[in-house]
């Protein structure tokens, strides 16, 4: 299933999410969140992008899988701040110039609430920033 991605102008982007239960039923949700992510040609897809106000958000951009990132934090940021263009599906067909760190390290539970660390650089890690930022209720504008 196809989901509504959520544009600019509503008040969901602007909220900070709740933290996620860790007896919530997710049934289809992942599933429907990546193929929303594919159809609209993303790399990330987070939760209130779709209207829904939890910590959760998925990166279809790295190892072949799919990476589903719940309830995380970012412990730790790293190197130079590096300047790079950036666009998000809440925001069609607008891009920014947005500097970010260019390493951090995120925690985070994965689907099965299995605690994982990541120490992320490059591309990965300003897709990671992008998406946890939609968490924080910011948006790149």
């Amino acid at each position: 299933m196809i989901l509504q991605i959520i544009k600019y102008g509503d008040k969901i982007l602007h909220k900070k999410c709740q933290k996620i239960k860790k007896n919530i039923l997710f049934e289809g949700l992942f599933e429907n969140m990546f193929n929303t992510l594919l159809k609209y040609g993303g790399v990330g897809l987070a939760a209130p992008q779709i209207g829904i106000s939890l910590r959760l958000f998925l990166i279809n951009s790295f190892d072949s899988r799919k990476n589903i990132f719940l309830n995380p934090k970012i412990l730790n940021q790293f190197g130079v701040y590096k300047e790079y263009c950036e666009g998000c599906l809440s925001l069609p067909k607008i891009f920014y110039r947005i500097k970010r760190k260019e390493i951090i390290l995120i925690e985070y539970f994965d689907e099965k609430w299995i605690r994982h660390n990541l120490l992320a650089k490059g591309f990965l890690a300003r897709v990671i920033f992008h998406e946890y930022d939609h968490l924080n209720g910011q948006l790149i504008i």
